[in-house]
């Protein structure tokens, strides 16, 4: 080689950062993002840099420091000179367990950065690592009344780290049995680390096999399920092998080692929350428009009047009661459209229906009480932030947009009853909260003009609802014919779009019947109020972050 070329490969090399920790320049505002992972020798290594390699596919200025237990700090200090700094750096910690002792060990070998540095929750504490663990445990189970699941962490160095660790997962553990239903409920094991003194080590191993043991002894089946980040030097010298060999001999075990990194639930995570932890731009926000649906001429309805609001907004429609499936299809048209984040506004009078299932199937909780015939929903898995609101309840826009619905069949005012009926629910309590929103919306409509009317009644039909129903139903008939025998009764269904079952349960009685709300130009500003909190929402970042450091939770 020429002493020219020499000299130009040489300054290749000086130039180049090396290729694990190569990234673009950072656009401006925009942190650095470190991937914490844990030393899990070459071959558990090279998983980890194959799952950075589709990461860095789509985010910017991203670096790898690999916690080991003797050169911890200074892997983070080459890691932290291949990106950019200038706006501080985020770290997303690559671990199940935040007392997995790596994880402690980076915690106080994290060199200052004068810009700052953000923690990220652990992967371990996402929704998205639970339903990583489900898909493990549905692959195994196929009798779930005679199976019973033991789940397997990683990296205690003492009996104090084991029981945190434990205690880390005992929950998604927990769930992932009453998902599959498996009679036999969970436990967790926990192996400790390569560097913990053998004797314990192998006395973890003893636990956990006698552990497993007595969930053979009283279950057909045993599933066996590490969920972890253990060492894997190579396929048969790894924690899990090491972990597998005394178990071999146990009838009805049954045991997979497929490996977390493999999952795509990883890179959705660490997009999904440096997307939290760094400044996102307004047009990088979708919005997810819920509102119930019907039949066709309703769907159009509202189509017409979300029509305004999605010419300024990238939006998808998931007409449903919040159906998991519908909701999936907008969620991925967004993904296709490479946004980053998402508003999910639920179009129904109340802020209240179908709130916590939104919730659940975005994974902004880990819980699901209700609903389904005690089933969980399936949750939605994407790299999108996400949040959700809505709910018309009160609104000032609802009130004066269903003061135009009055007005557009008045004819007399002075001689006219307004009569606002609503769906109405089947609880007592929510039913009078939805009767409250009525009063108050009557209120504004008089400070607005409805004053002019003779008087504005309210009511709610409680239609689902048929023992609810039979009482309604006549209260609201003698409302109309009151009203009917000296002047008019105008009904205005309080509902987002259409009419309602009006014309069903007033056959015959003299009234004139209006619309609700959408399409309207009221409608439009409630679904752009609706659309602007949310993006506030998601771009008030840090939107998930360290629990250790930090008392805030993720968007609701």
């Amino acid at each position: 080689m020429s002493r020219l070329l020499q000299f130009l490969f040489a300054a290749l090399l000086v130039a180049a950062p090396p290729a694990w920790g190569q990234s673009a320049d950072a656009p401006d505002g925009d942190p650095g993002v470190l991937v914490l992972a844990p030393d899990r020798g070459f071959l558990g290594n090279e998983k980890t840099r194959d799952a950075m390699a589709n990461f860095r596919e789509h985010t910017s200025n991203v670096g790898l420091a690999v916690a080991t237990y003797e050169e911890t700090r200074s892997n983070l200090n080459e890691a932290l000179s291949s990106i950019d700094t200038e706006h501080g750096v985020v770290v997303l910690p690559l671990f199940l367990s935040a007392h997995h002792a790596l994880y402690q060990t980076a915690r106080d070998a994290l060199p200052e950065v004068e810009n700052g540095v953000q923690w990220a929750a652990p992967l371990g504490t996402s929704y998205l690592s639970e339903e990583l663990l489900f898909d493990r445990v549905d692959a195994l189970s196929e009798r779930p009344d005679e199976e019973a699941l033991v789940v397997v962490g990683y990296g205690a160095t003492n009996a104090e780290g084991a029981d945190a660790i434990r205690a880390d997962l005992q929950a998604s553990a927990r769930r992932a049995a009453e998902m599959h239903g498996l009679t036999g409920g969970s436990e967790v094991v926990v192996q400790y680390a390569r560097t913990a003194p053998e004797k314990a080590s192998r006395a973890a191993i003893g636990r956990a096999t006698k552990t497993v043991k007595a969930a053979a002894s009283e279950h057909e089946r045993v599933l066996v399920v590490p969920f972890n980040l253990g060492m894997q030097y190579t396929t048969m010298m790894s924690s899990w092998s090491w972990m597998q060999r005394p178990l071999q001999s146990i009838d009805g075990v049954v045991a997979s080692g497929a490996d977390v990194l493999s999952h795509p639930n990883v890179e959705r995570w660490l997009r999904r929350t440096t997307t939290a932890h760094r400044p996102l731009a307004r047009d990088e926000v979708g919005v997810i428009a819920v509102p119930h649906g019907s039949e066709y001429n309703w769907n159009e309805t509202m189509r017409e009047g979300l029509a305004p609001v999605a010419d300024d907004y990238t939006m998808a429609e998931a007409f449903s009661m919040v159906d998991p499936t519908v909701v999936e299809r907008a969620v991925r048209t967004l993904e296709r459209d490479g946004l980053k984040a998402a508003v999910m506004v639920r179009i129904f009078s109340m802020e209240s229906s179908f709130r916590e299932k939104s919730h659940y199937i975005l994974g902004l909780q880990n819980t699901y009480g209700g609903g389904m015939g005690g089933r969980f929903p399936e949750r939605i898995r994407t790299h999108l932030q996400m949040t959700t609101l809505g709910g018309l309840e009160a609104s000032p826009h609802f009130a004066k947009g269903l003061l135009d619905r009055a007005r557009a069949i008045s004819q007399a005012p002075s001689d006219e009853t307004v009569i606002l009926l609503a769906h109405g629910t089947g609880s007592d309590t929510e039913n009078a909260h939805w009767m409250s929103n009525l009063r108050t919306i009557a209120d504004t409509m008089r400070a607005h003009g409805g004053d002019a009317f003779r008087t504005i009644k309210v009511h709610t039909w409680r239609e689902d609802w048929p023992e609810k129903r039979r009482e309604t139903v006549p209260e609201i008939q003698d409302m109309v014919r009151e009203a009917s025998e000296d002047g008019t009764a105008l009904v205005i269904p309080a509902r987002t779009t259409s009419e309602g079952r009006a014309s069903e349960y007033l056959d015959d009685l003299d009234y004139r019947y209006g619309k609700g709300l959408a399409p309207h130009p009221q409608f439009e500003a409630w679904m752009r109020d609706q659309i602007e909190t949310g993006i506030d929402r998601l771009r008030a970042a840090p939107q998930s972050p360290d629990p250790a450091t930090t008392t805030a939770g993720p968007p609701q």
